[in-house]
């Protein structure tokens, strides 16, 4: 069963930083603004459950090496997130 859940938090992490990467090429815009249609935490919360879901896989590296890329998934999309809130206001 860790297995699966280890799959599943590399799925997520996909999941997570795919679109947003994604929205920084001119071909990929549209997938990012598809995201940000659904909502704008979106990509945050993808990236949660990939957190939960390595911190039930497989022990170890692949654990480690997990947590530190959802980490870095979740890192990014509240790094989006506060430029879209915070950024984007008019003076």
């Amino acid at each position: 069963m860790k297995k699966y859940y280890s799959i599943l938090s590399g799925v997520f992490f996909i999941m997570t930083t795919l679109p947003l990467l994604a929205g920084l090429t001119k071909f990929g815009n549209f997938l990012y603004v598809d995201l940000l249609k659904v909502s704008i935490f979106f990509p945050l919360v993808l990236g949660v459950i990939g957190l939960i879901f390595s911190l039930m896989g497989i022990k170890g590296k692949v654990q480690i090496s997990l947590i530190l890329m959802n980490a870095l998934g979740i890192v990014l999309s509240l790094f989006l997130v506060f430029i879209a809130i915070n950024g984007f206001q008019n003076p």
